[in-house]
Protein backbone atom coordinates (compact mmCIF):
# COMPACT_ATOMS: atom_id res chain seq x y z
CA UNK A 1 0.00 0.00 0.00
CA UNK A 2 1.44 3.35 -0.67
CA UNK A 3 2.12 6.19 2.03
CA UNK A 4 -1.45 8.24 0.78
CA UNK A 5 -3.32 5.28 0.67
CA UNK A 6 -2.24 3.88 4.16
CA UNK A 7 -2.92 8.12 5.26
CA UNK A 8 -6.41 6.86 3.79
CA UNK A 9 -6.28 4.01 6.31
CA UNK A 10 -5.05 6.12 9.41
CA UNK A 11 -7.90 8.70 8.78
CA UNK A 12 -10.90 6.60 8.85
CA UNK A 13 -13.09 7.64 11.52
CA UNK A 14 -13.47 5.94 14.83
CA UNK A 15 -16.05 5.54 16.63
CA UNK A 16 -15.72 2.56 18.35
CA UNK A 17 -12.59 0.98 18.87
CA UNK A 18 -9.11 0.38 16.48
CA UNK A 19 -9.84 -3.31 16.93
CA UNK A 20 -13.65 -2.70 15.15
CA UNK A 21 -12.10 -0.22 12.61
CA UNK A 22 -9.51 -3.22 11.75
CA UNK A 23 -11.83 -5.33 11.24
CA UNK A 24 -13.99 -3.50 9.21
CA UNK A 25 -11.42 -3.84 7.00
CA UNK A 26 -11.45 -7.27 6.31
CA UNK A 27 -12.51 -8.44 2.60
CA UNK A 28 -15.87 -9.93 2.24
CA UNK A 29 -14.57 -11.31 -1.12
CA UNK A 30 -14.42 -15.00 -1.91
CA UNK A 31 -12.99 -16.66 -4.79
CA UNK A 32 -14.36 -20.11 -5.63
CA UNK A 33 -11.81 -22.52 -7.77
CA UNK A 34 -13.77 -25.57 -9.43
CA UNK A 35 -12.16 -28.58 -9.98
CA UNK A 36 -13.14 -31.64 -11.34
CA UNK A 37 -12.09 -34.79 -14.50
CA UNK A 38 -13.53 -33.45 -17.55
CA UNK A 39 -16.92 -35.06 -18.19
CA UNK A 40 -17.80 -34.69 -14.30
CA UNK A 41 -19.94 -31.52 -15.05
CA UNK A 42 -17.82 -28.50 -13.07
CA UNK A 43 -19.72 -25.79 -15.28
CA UNK A 44 -23.37 -27.20 -13.44
CA UNK A 45 -21.74 -26.69 -10.62
CA UNK A 46 -20.67 -23.46 -11.14
CA UNK A 47 -23.53 -22.11 -12.32
CA UNK A 48 -25.48 -23.42 -9.16
CA UNK A 49 -23.00 -21.24 -7.33
CA UNK A 50 -23.00 -18.02 -9.45
CA UNK A 51 -26.82 -18.11 -8.81
CA UNK A 52 -26.76 -18.87 -5.29
CA UNK A 53 -24.77 -16.09 -4.15
CA UNK A 54 -26.24 -13.56 -6.45
CA UNK A 55 -29.92 -14.33 -5.26
CA UNK A 56 -29.56 -15.34 -1.86
CA UNK A 57 -26.28 -14.13 -0.47
CA UNK A 58 -26.65 -10.96 -2.64
CA UNK A 59 -23.29 -10.97 -3.93
CA UNK A 60 -22.00 -9.02 -7.42
CA UNK A 61 -20.16 -12.60 -9.32
CA UNK A 62 -17.60 -11.44 -11.72
CA UNK A 63 -19.25 -13.42 -15.04
CA UNK A 64 -17.86 -16.78 -14.73
CA UNK A 65 -14.12 -17.06 -15.16
CA UNK A 66 -13.35 -20.14 -17.84
CA UNK A 67 -9.58 -20.81 -18.37
CA UNK A 68 -10.73 -22.74 -21.90
CA UNK A 69 -11.79 -19.35 -22.62
CA UNK A 70 -8.80 -17.63 -22.24
CA UNK A 71 -6.88 -20.61 -23.72
CA UNK A 72 -9.14 -19.59 -26.93
CA UNK A 73 -7.88 -15.58 -26.24
CA UNK A 74 -4.66 -16.49 -25.82
CA UNK A 75 -3.57 -19.70 -28.11
CA UNK A 76 -2.34 -17.23 -30.82
CA UNK A 77 0.97 -16.47 -29.10
CA UNK A 78 1.65 -20.39 -29.63
CA UNK A 79 0.82 -20.33 -33.03
CA UNK A 80 -2.48 -22.15 -32.56
CA UNK A 81 -4.31 -19.96 -34.50
CA UNK A 82 -7.33 -22.18 -35.87
CA UNK A 83 -8.87 -24.03 -33.04
CA UNK A 84 -12.41 -26.25 -33.45
CA UNK A 85 -15.57 -25.51 -32.79
CA UNK A 86 -16.98 -26.47 -29.18
CA UNK A 87 -18.64 -29.11 -30.64
CA UNK A 88 -16.37 -30.71 -32.88
CA UNK A 89 -15.12 -34.41 -32.00
CA UNK A 90 -11.36 -33.16 -31.50
CA UNK A 91 -12.21 -30.07 -29.31
CA UNK A 92 -10.89 -31.06 -26.04
CA UNK A 93 -7.92 -32.81 -27.17
CA UNK A 94 -7.09 -29.74 -28.70
CA UNK A 95 -7.69 -27.29 -26.07
CA UNK A 96 -6.13 -29.57 -23.81
CA UNK A 97 -2.89 -29.09 -26.20
CA UNK A 98 -3.16 -25.38 -26.71
CA UNK A 99 -3.70 -25.45 -22.61
CA UNK A 100 -0.52 -27.11 -22.18
CA UNK A 101 1.73 -25.20 -25.11
CA UNK A 102 0.87 -21.74 -22.50
CA UNK A 103 1.86 -22.95 -20.03
CA UNK A 104 4.96 -24.63 -21.50
CA UNK A 105 5.88 -21.02 -22.69
CA UNK A 106 4.73 -19.26 -20.00
CA UNK A 107 4.92 -20.70 -16.88
CA UNK A 108 2.73 -23.69 -15.43
CA UNK A 109 0.55 -20.74 -13.82
CA UNK A 110 -0.38 -18.66 -16.66
CA UNK A 111 -4.19 -18.94 -17.15
CA UNK A 112 -4.11 -18.59 -13.04
CA UNK A 113 -2.38 -14.86 -13.76
CA UNK A 114 -5.11 -14.08 -16.83
CA UNK A 115 -7.82 -15.34 -14.23
CA UNK A 116 -5.92 -12.86 -11.58
CA UNK A 117 -6.15 -9.91 -14.32
CA UNK A 118 -9.98 -10.66 -14.79
CA UNK A 119 -10.27 -10.61 -10.85
CA UNK A 120 -8.68 -6.89 -10.92
CA UNK A 121 -10.65 -5.35 -13.00
CA UNK A 122 -14.06 -6.25 -11.98
CA UNK A 123 -13.29 -5.20 -8.49
CA UNK A 124 -12.33 -1.75 -10.11
CA UNK A 125 -15.56 -1.76 -12.35
CA UNK A 126 -17.47 -2.49 -9.03
CA UNK A 127 -15.76 0.28 -7.26
CA UNK A 128 -13.64 -1.93 -4.97
CA UNK A 129 -10.81 0.36 -5.73
CA UNK A 130 -10.50 3.75 -4.08
CA UNK A 131 -8.43 6.63 -4.85
CA UNK A 132 -4.73 5.95 -4.01
CA UNK A 133 -5.62 2.47 -4.40
CA UNK A 134 -7.13 1.50 -1.21
CA UNK A 135 -9.59 -1.74 -1.14
CA UNK A 136 -12.83 -1.44 -0.06
CA UNK A 137 -14.84 -4.07 1.61
CA UNK A 138 -18.07 -5.24 -0.84
CA UNK A 139 -19.68 -8.45 -1.60
CA UNK A 140 -17.97 -9.21 -4.39
CA UNK A 141 -17.06 -13.25 -5.83
CA UNK A 142 -14.99 -14.74 -8.42
CA UNK A 143 -15.64 -18.32 -9.56
CA UNK A 144 -13.37 -19.95 -11.99
CA UNK A 145 -14.62 -22.97 -14.06
CA UNK A 146 -12.13 -25.02 -13.51
CA UNK A 147 -8.00 -25.52 -12.26
CA UNK A 148 -6.01 -27.80 -13.83
CA UNK A 149 -3.06 -27.43 -12.56
CA UNK A 150 -1.17 -27.66 -8.75
CA UNK A 151 0.69 -24.46 -9.53
CA UNK A 152 -2.46 -22.55 -11.29
CA UNK A 153 -4.32 -22.97 -7.65
CA UNK A 154 -1.38 -22.15 -5.81
CA UNK A 155 -0.78 -18.78 -7.21
CA UNK A 156 -4.41 -18.34 -6.27
CA UNK A 157 -3.72 -19.67 -2.64
CA UNK A 158 -0.22 -16.75 -2.46
CA UNK A 159 -2.20 -14.14 -3.85
CA UNK A 160 -5.46 -14.60 -2.17
CA UNK A 161 -4.98 -16.67 1.23
CA UNK A 162 -7.82 -18.19 2.81
CA UNK A 163 -10.56 -16.41 0.56
CA UNK A 164 -9.92 -19.13 -1.74
CA UNK A 165 -12.35 -21.96 -1.67
CA UNK A 166 -12.04 -25.12 -3.58
CA UNK A 167 -14.92 -26.81 -5.06
CA UNK A 168 -13.89 -30.50 -6.19
CA UNK A 169 -16.82 -31.83 -8.40
CA UNK A 170 -16.70 -35.45 -9.62
CA UNK A 171 -19.18 -38.66 -11.44
CA UNK A 172 -18.57 -41.91 -11.67
CA UNK A 173 -16.19 -42.68 -14.63
CA UNK A 174 -19.24 -44.17 -17.17
CA UNK A 175 -21.29 -41.54 -16.42
CA UNK A 176 -18.41 -39.09 -17.46
CA UNK A 177 -17.56 -41.04 -20.37
CA UNK A 178 -21.07 -41.15 -21.76
CA UNK A 179 -21.29 -37.58 -21.49
CA UNK A 180 -18.18 -37.15 -23.58
CA UNK A 181 -19.47 -39.02 -26.07
CA UNK A 182 -22.76 -37.59 -25.84
CA UNK A 183 -20.57 -34.39 -26.86
CA UNK A 184 -19.42 -35.57 -29.65
CA UNK A 185 -16.44 -36.72 -28.76
CA UNK A 186 -15.50 -40.70 -30.53
CA UNK A 187 -15.41 -44.02 -27.98
CA UNK A 188 -11.93 -44.53 -28.87
CA UNK A 189 -10.61 -41.22 -28.08
CA UNK A 190 -12.62 -41.18 -24.46
CA UNK A 191 -9.86 -42.98 -22.78
CA UNK A 192 -7.40 -41.17 -23.55
CA UNK A 193 -8.86 -37.90 -23.03
CA UNK A 194 -9.84 -38.73 -19.81
CA UNK A 195 -5.95 -40.43 -18.84
CA UNK A 196 -4.51 -36.90 -19.83
CA UNK A 197 -6.97 -35.14 -18.14
CA UNK A 198 -6.44 -36.92 -15.08
CA UNK A 199 -2.72 -36.39 -15.30
CA UNK A 200 0.28 -36.21 -17.35
CA UNK A 201 3.99 -36.71 -16.93
CA UNK A 202 5.38 -33.58 -18.72
CA UNK A 203 5.93 -30.18 -15.98
CA UNK A 204 3.08 -28.17 -18.06
CA UNK A 205 0.59 -30.71 -18.39
CA UNK A 206 -2.77 -31.43 -17.16
CA UNK A 207 -2.48 -32.16 -13.07
CA UNK A 208 -6.30 -32.37 -12.42
CA UNK A 209 -6.22 -34.98 -9.42
CA UNK A 210 -3.23 -33.11 -7.12
CA UNK A 211 -5.83 -30.54 -7.01
CA UNK A 212 -8.88 -32.37 -6.41
CA UNK A 213 -7.61 -33.97 -3.33
CA UNK A 214 -6.59 -30.22 -2.11
CA UNK A 215 -10.84 -29.56 -1.97
CA UNK A 216 -12.74 -27.84 0.86
CA UNK A 217 -15.69 -29.35 -0.46
CA UNK A 218 -16.51 -32.39 -2.51
CA UNK A 219 -19.43 -32.42 -4.63
CA UNK A 220 -20.85 -35.70 -6.71
CA UNK A 221 -22.58 -34.63 -9.81
CA UNK A 222 -23.83 -37.90 -10.86
CA UNK A 223 -27.60 -36.60 -12.74
CA UNK A 224 -29.34 -35.40 -9.55
CA UNK A 225 -29.36 -31.74 -10.22
CA UNK A 226 -31.76 -31.04 -7.39
CA UNK A 227 -29.32 -32.56 -4.43
CA UNK A 228 -25.68 -31.25 -6.56
CA UNK A 229 -27.53 -27.80 -5.59
CA UNK A 230 -28.81 -28.56 -2.05
CA UNK A 231 -25.53 -29.36 -1.38
CA UNK A 232 -23.52 -26.67 -2.85
CA UNK A 233 -26.06 -24.23 -0.91
CA UNK A 234 -25.16 -26.66 2.84
CA UNK A 235 -21.76 -25.73 1.63
CA UNK A 236 -22.24 -22.07 0.71
CA UNK A 237 -24.38 -21.66 4.16
CA UNK A 238 -21.63 -23.46 6.32
CA UNK A 239 -18.83 -21.42 4.95
CA UNK A 240 -20.66 -18.16 5.78
CA UNK A 241 -22.01 -19.00 9.18
CA UNK A 242 -25.47 -19.37 8.08
CA UNK A 243 -28.34 -21.17 10.71
CA UNK A 244 -26.65 -24.48 12.50
CA UNK A 245 -25.00 -27.45 10.71
CA UNK A 246 -23.06 -30.22 12.30
CA UNK A 247 -21.22 -33.07 10.17
CA UNK A 248 -23.08 -35.93 7.98
CA UNK A 249 -22.09 -39.24 9.52
CA UNK A 250 -19.94 -39.59 6.28
CA UNK A 251 -17.95 -36.20 7.24
CA UNK A 252 -17.69 -37.54 10.66
CA UNK A 253 -16.30 -41.00 9.59
CA UNK A 254 -13.87 -39.51 6.84
CA UNK A 255 -12.78 -36.84 9.47
CA UNK A 256 -11.89 -40.10 11.87
CA UNK A 257 -10.35 -41.57 8.77
CA UNK A 258 -8.28 -38.61 8.39
CA UNK A 259 -6.93 -37.92 11.50
CA UNK A 260 -5.97 -41.21 12.35
CA UNK A 261 -3.54 -40.26 8.86
CA UNK A 262 -1.54 -37.92 10.81
CA UNK A 263 -0.25 -40.59 13.44
CA UNK A 264 1.56 -42.04 10.10
CA UNK A 265 5.08 -41.96 9.90
CA UNK A 266 4.93 -43.43 6.66
CA UNK A 267 7.88 -41.86 3.81
CA UNK A 268 5.68 -42.47 0.84
CA UNK A 269 1.94 -41.59 2.18
CA UNK A 270 0.05 -41.07 5.17
CA UNK A 271 -3.30 -43.11 4.94
CA UNK A 272 -6.02 -43.24 7.43
CA UNK A 273 -9.17 -45.38 7.99
CA UNK A 274 -12.09 -45.76 10.21
CA UNK A 275 -14.65 -48.55 10.14
CA UNK A 276 -18.69 -47.40 10.80
CA UNK A 277 -21.42 -49.18 12.06
CA UNK A 278 -24.20 -48.75 9.65
CA UNK A 279 -26.23 -46.72 12.77
CA UNK A 280 -23.01 -44.30 12.70
CA UNK A 281 -21.50 -45.67 15.51
CA UNK A 282 -17.72 -45.65 14.81
CA UNK A 283 -15.83 -49.31 15.76
CA UNK A 284 -12.10 -48.56 14.83
CA UNK A 285 -9.43 -46.60 13.13
CA UNK A 286 -6.61 -47.77 11.56
CA UNK A 287 -3.14 -45.83 9.74
CA UNK A 288 -0.56 -47.06 8.07
CA UNK A 289 2.77 -47.76 9.92
CA UNK A 290 5.10 -50.43 11.05
CA UNK A 291 3.92 -53.43 13.31
CA UNK A 292 5.66 -53.78 16.67
CA UNK A 293 5.78 -57.34 19.14
CA UNK A 294 3.15 -57.56 21.24
CA UNK A 295 0.05 -55.80 18.51
CA UNK A 296 -0.04 -52.53 17.20
CA UNK A 297 1.93 -50.08 15.96
CA UNK A 298 5.12 -48.17 16.26
CA UNK A 299 4.09 -44.53 17.73
CA UNK A 300 6.45 -41.62 19.04
CA UNK A 301 5.58 -42.63 22.40
CA UNK A 302 7.80 -45.65 21.63
CA UNK A 303 10.95 -43.42 21.36
CA UNK A 304 11.30 -43.21 25.15
CA UNK A 305 10.46 -46.57 26.54
CA UNK A 306 11.76 -47.03 30.37
CA UNK A 307 13.91 -49.94 30.46
CA UNK A 308 14.19 -51.45 33.99
CA UNK A 309 17.59 -53.51 33.05
CA UNK A 310 18.93 -49.76 32.19
CA UNK A 311 17.41 -48.02 34.52
CA UNK A 312 16.57 -45.31 31.72
CA UNK A 313 14.52 -44.14 28.51
CA UNK A 314 15.61 -46.23 25.50
CA UNK A 315 14.72 -45.66 22.10
CA UNK A 316 12.49 -48.70 20.75
CA UNK A 317 10.79 -47.07 17.75
CA UNK A 318 11.67 -48.96 14.58
CA UNK A 319 9.88 -46.87 12.09
CA UNK A 320 11.16 -47.15 8.73
CA UNK A 321 12.42 -43.37 8.92
CA UNK A 322 15.10 -44.41 11.67
CA UNK A 323 15.54 -48.09 11.08
CA UNK A 324 18.19 -49.78 8.77
CA UNK A 325 18.85 -47.49 6.34
CA UNK A 326 16.43 -44.90 7.44
CA UNK A 327 15.27 -45.94 4.06
CA UNK A 328 11.63 -46.76 2.25
CA UNK A 329 12.26 -50.82 2.04
CA UNK A 330 9.60 -51.02 -0.81
CA UNK A 331 11.20 -48.38 -3.04
CA UNK A 332 14.39 -50.00 -2.07
CA UNK A 333 13.71 -53.14 -3.38
CA UNK A 334 11.43 -52.05 -6.29
CA UNK A 335 14.73 -50.32 -7.83
CA UNK A 336 17.01 -53.36 -7.24
CA UNK A 337 14.53 -55.37 -8.33
CA UNK A 338 14.83 -53.05 -11.40
CA UNK A 339 17.94 -53.38 -11.91
CA UNK A 340 18.05 -57.19 -11.47
CA UNK A 341 15.98 -57.08 -14.97
CA UNK A 342 18.86 -54.73 -16.60
CA UNK A 343 21.40 -56.53 -15.63
CA UNK A 344 19.62 -59.66 -17.39
CA UNK A 345 19.02 -57.35 -20.57
CA UNK A 346 22.46 -56.30 -20.87
CA UNK A 347 23.92 -59.60 -20.09
CA UNK A 348 21.62 -61.17 -22.87
CA UNK A 349 23.72 -59.18 -25.38
CA UNK A 350 20.42 -58.35 -27.16
CA UNK A 351 21.07 -54.71 -26.80
CA UNK A 352 21.58 -52.37 -30.22
CA UNK A 353 25.00 -50.35 -29.80
CA UNK A 354 24.57 -46.87 -28.21
CA UNK A 355 21.92 -48.59 -25.68
CA UNK A 356 22.79 -47.43 -22.57
CA UNK A 357 21.71 -49.01 -18.83
CA UNK A 358 19.84 -45.51 -18.15
CA UNK A 359 17.86 -45.98 -21.60
CA UNK A 360 16.47 -49.58 -20.14
CA UNK A 361 15.50 -48.33 -17.23
CA UNK A 362 13.67 -45.77 -18.62
CA UNK A 363 11.80 -48.50 -20.89
CA UNK A 364 10.37 -49.44 -17.78
CA UNK A 365 9.04 -46.27 -16.13
CA UNK A 366 5.29 -46.55 -16.20
CA UNK A 367 4.91 -50.46 -16.03
CA UNK A 368 3.89 -52.55 -13.35
CA UNK A 369 7.76 -52.68 -11.63
CA UNK A 370 6.90 -48.88 -10.86
CA UNK A 371 3.64 -50.28 -8.98
CA UNK A 372 5.31 -53.04 -6.94
CA UNK A 373 3.99 -52.50 -3.53
CA UNK A 374 4.56 -55.90 -1.19
CA UNK A 375 7.67 -55.22 -0.04
CA UNK A 376 6.64 -52.23 2.36
CA UNK A 377 7.39 -53.09 6.40
CA UNK A 378 3.92 -51.09 6.77
CA UNK A 379 0.83 -52.47 7.71
CA UNK A 380 -2.23 -50.57 5.40
CA UNK A 381 -4.29 -48.35 7.38
CA UNK A 382 -7.40 -50.31 6.15
CA UNK A 383 -5.55 -53.69 7.59
CA UNK A 384 -5.06 -51.99 10.65
CA UNK A 385 -8.39 -51.02 11.26
CA UNK A 386 -9.27 -53.91 10.86
CA UNK A 387 -6.97 -55.95 13.13
CA UNK A 388 -7.89 -53.22 15.77
CA UNK A 389 -11.46 -54.99 15.98
CA UNK A 390 -9.74 -58.59 16.18
CA UNK A 391 -7.34 -57.43 18.54
CA UNK A 392 -9.17 -55.57 20.84
CA UNK A 393 -12.52 -58.36 20.37
CA UNK A 394 -15.16 -55.47 19.45
CA UNK A 395 -18.20 -55.63 17.86
CA UNK A 396 -18.97 -56.93 14.48
CA UNK A 397 -17.96 -55.06 11.43
CA UNK A 398 -20.21 -57.23 8.88
CA UNK A 399 -21.85 -55.08 7.27
CA UNK A 400 -20.12 -51.81 7.70
CA UNK A 401 -18.71 -49.03 6.11
CA UNK A 402 -15.22 -48.39 5.85
CA UNK A 403 -13.55 -44.65 5.30
CA UNK A 404 -10.23 -43.93 4.15
CA UNK A 405 -8.73 -40.96 2.70
CA UNK A 406 -6.78 -43.30 -0.41
CA UNK A 407 -8.67 -45.62 -2.34
CA UNK A 408 -7.59 -49.10 -0.67
CA UNK A 409 -4.62 -50.92 -2.67
CA UNK A 410 -5.55 -54.93 -4.21
CA UNK A 411 -4.14 -56.11 -1.01
CA UNK A 412 -6.53 -54.18 0.81
CA UNK A 413 -9.32 -54.76 -0.76
CA UNK A 414 -9.47 -58.45 -1.06
CA UNK A 415 -9.48 -58.24 3.15
CA UNK A 416 -12.66 -56.00 3.32
CA UNK A 417 -14.69 -58.15 0.99
CA UNK A 418 -13.52 -61.26 3.31
CA UNK A 419 -14.94 -59.36 6.34
CA UNK A 420 -18.01 -58.59 5.45
CA UNK A 421 -17.84 -55.03 5.20
CA UNK A 422 -20.52 -53.76 2.32
CA UNK A 423 -18.85 -50.22 1.31
CA UNK A 424 -15.26 -48.71 1.15
CA UNK A 425 -16.03 -44.42 0.81
CA UNK A 426 -12.34 -42.70 -0.43
CA UNK A 427 -11.30 -39.51 -1.42
CA UNK A 428 -8.05 -39.92 -3.40
CA UNK A 429 -8.17 -42.56 -6.12
CA UNK A 430 -4.77 -44.59 -6.16
CA UNK A 431 -3.61 -45.70 -9.65
CA UNK A 432 -2.03 -49.03 -8.28
CA UNK A 433 -4.63 -50.42 -6.81
CA UNK A 434 -5.68 -53.53 -9.28
CA UNK A 435 -8.90 -54.22 -6.75
CA UNK A 436 -11.99 -53.81 -9.37
CA UNK A 437 -9.43 -55.95 -11.63
CA UNK A 438 -8.57 -58.93 -9.45
CA UNK A 439 -12.03 -58.33 -7.79
CA UNK A 440 -15.17 -57.35 -10.30
CA UNK A 441 -17.22 -60.55 -9.07
CA UNK A 442 -17.01 -59.29 -5.02
CA UNK A 443 -16.43 -55.34 -5.82
CA UNK A 444 -18.04 -52.41 -7.60
CA UNK A 445 -17.47 -48.63 -8.31
CA UNK A 446 -20.84 -48.50 -9.62
CA UNK A 447 -23.17 -46.78 -6.63
CA UNK A 448 -26.51 -48.44 -7.10
CA UNK A 449 -24.74 -51.86 -7.09
CA UNK A 450 -26.20 -53.57 -4.21
CA UNK A 451 -25.02 -57.41 -5.32
CA UNK A 452 -21.00 -56.14 -4.24
CA UNK A 453 -18.68 -53.92 -2.49
CA UNK A 454 -19.40 -50.64 -3.30
CA UNK A 455 -16.06 -48.75 -3.22
CA UNK A 456 -17.06 -44.90 -4.16
CA UNK A 457 -15.63 -41.25 -3.53
CA UNK A 458 -16.35 -38.75 -0.73
CA UNK A 459 -18.79 -36.44 -0.79
CA UNK A 460 -18.78 -33.47 1.84
CA UNK A 461 -16.98 -31.11 3.58
CA UNK A 462 -13.74 -31.83 3.41
CA UNK A 463 -11.65 -33.30 6.50
CA UNK A 464 -9.14 -30.94 6.77
CA UNK A 465 -11.71 -28.27 7.31
CA UNK A 466 -13.61 -30.11 9.61
CA UNK A 467 -12.59 -28.20 13.00
CA UNK A 468 -12.90 -24.81 11.58
CA UNK A 469 -16.33 -25.25 9.84
CA UNK A 470 -18.75 -27.08 12.26
CA UNK A 471 -16.56 -25.44 15.66
CA UNK A 472 -16.16 -22.03 14.17
CA UNK A 473 -17.24 -20.65 17.96
CA UNK A 474 -19.66 -17.96 16.19
CA UNK A 475 -22.79 -17.24 18.34
CA UNK A 476 -25.86 -19.90 18.19
CA UNK A 477 -28.13 -18.15 20.61
CA UNK A 478 -29.10 -14.40 21.80
CA UNK A 479 -31.42 -13.85 24.78
CA UNK A 480 -31.77 -17.82 25.25
CA UNK A 481 -33.17 -18.24 21.67
CA UNK A 482 -31.26 -19.46 18.55
CA UNK A 483 -29.95 -16.02 15.68
CA UNK A 484 -31.60 -16.38 12.62
CA UNK A 485 -28.43 -14.95 10.43
CA UNK A 486 -29.46 -13.80 6.77
CA UNK A 487 -26.95 -14.80 3.45
CA UNK A 488 -27.45 -11.65 2.42
CA UNK A 489 -25.83 -9.60 4.96
CA UNK A 490 -23.20 -12.35 6.04
CA UNK A 491 -20.03 -12.90 5.52
CA UNK A 492 -17.38 -15.57 5.12
CA UNK A 493 -15.94 -17.41 8.20
CA UNK A 494 -12.23 -16.80 6.49
CA UNK A 495 -11.41 -13.17 5.38
CA UNK A 496 -8.42 -11.49 4.38
CA UNK A 497 -6.94 -8.16 5.67
CA UNK A 498 -7.64 -5.47 3.08
CA UNK A 499 -4.17 -3.68 4.39
CA UNK A 500 -0.73 -4.85 5.55
CA UNK A 501 0.16 -5.51 9.34
CA UNK A 502 1.96 -2.40 8.85
CA UNK A 503 -0.53 -0.19 8.72
CA UNK A 504 -2.77 -1.34 11.31
CA UNK A 505 0.57 -1.54 13.48
CA UNK A 506 0.59 2.47 12.25
CA UNK A 507 -3.43 2.48 13.52
CA UNK A 508 -2.80 0.48 16.66
CA UNK A 509 0.31 3.15 17.60
CA UNK A 510 -1.58 6.56 16.53
CA UNK A 511 -5.01 5.04 18.68
CA UNK A 512 -2.26 4.63 21.89
CA UNK A 513 -0.94 8.36 21.28
CA UNK A 514 -3.98 9.97 20.97
CA UNK A 515 -5.40 8.06 24.11
CA UNK A 516 -2.03 8.72 26.15
CA UNK A 517 -2.22 12.52 24.94
CA UNK A 518 -5.66 13.12 25.91
CA UNK A 519 -5.90 15.42 28.99
CA UNK A 520 -7.30 13.52 32.27
CA UNK A 521 -11.26 13.84 32.61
Amino acid sequence: MSSTAAADLLSLPTKATVANTISDRRSQELIIALVGPVGSGVSTAAEFIREIMEVEFKYSVCPIIKPSDIIKSEAHRVGMTSLPAANAANYIDVMQTAGNKLREKFGNNYLAEKAVERIAKFRKEKGGVAEGGVLKPGRRAYIIDSIKHVDEIDLFKKVYGEMVCIFGVFAPDQLRSSRLKDGGVPELSVSNIMNRDRGEVATFGQKTRKIFVQSDFFLCNDKKKDELRQNISRYLHILFGVGVHTPTRAESAMYEASSAAANSACMSRQVGASIVAENGELIAVGWNDVPKFGGGLYNEDDQSVWDAEKGSLVDKDNRCFKWKGCVCHNETRRLGILEEITDSVVKSGMLKRGISRADVREIFKGTAVDSLIEYSRAIHAEMEAILTVAREGKRSIYKATLYTNTYPCHNCARHIVAAGIKSVIYIEPYDKSLAVSLHDDAISEDPEDRTRVVFRQYDGVAPSNYVKLFKSGAERKRSGKVIRTNPATSVPLFSMPLDSMADYEAKVIADLSDKEQAPLA
